[in-house]
């Protein structure tokens, strides 16, 4: 095999590392009892991400996925979904009196406990990682547009 290529060994390593990192972050719902899409859907419309196609977009996610996630959220209880006053054919979630808390219980205690991890490492390492993931990213995305892959973005 040309040595031109082989994976380097650095990449082989970042793979690893952030195959790692999917895993943690894809036990945040299932600590929660939620699948990836209702958990993140929770977190936004929490934040004041409204409709499911702003959170389609969010998550990069079919809408007949996300509107699986919408069902099994409102079966639970944890959202009600109501028209706009002006379009009655488009919806915006909201939490109920139970989605509310077991966001504020369960979701954000996810999150706190990325924050502590995030600041146990200092401020260059913060930046740094944040800087080269978001460059990687970019380059990625750079060589998928070349090969007429637009849809990606």
């Amino acid at each position: 095999m040309d040595k031109n290529s082989e994976t380097p060994k650095t990449l082989t390593a970042f793979r690893e590392a952030t195959m790692e990192l999917d895993n943690l972050y894809s036990l945040f719902p299932k600590f929660c009892g939620l699948s990836e899409a209702e958990y993140w859907s929770l977190l936004f419309i929490y934040e004041g991400i409204v409709t499911q196609s702003q959170i389609s977009d969010q998550l990069f996610l079919s809408r007949q996925t996300l509107n699986s996630a919408f069902k099994q959220l409102r079966k639970k209880g944890l959202i009600r979904l109501e028209p706009y006053e002006d379009n009655q054919r488009s919806k915006q979630a909201f939490l109920t009196d139970t989605g509310k808390p077991f966001v504020e219980k369960n979701v954000l205690q996810m999150h706190r406990i990325e924050e502590r991890a995030w600041r146990q490492m200092s401020g260059e390492e913060q930046e740094a990682l944040t800087k080269l993931t978001k460059k990687f990213c970019g380059l990625i995305q750079k060589e998928l547009t070349a090969l007429g892959s637009d849809k990606i973005e």
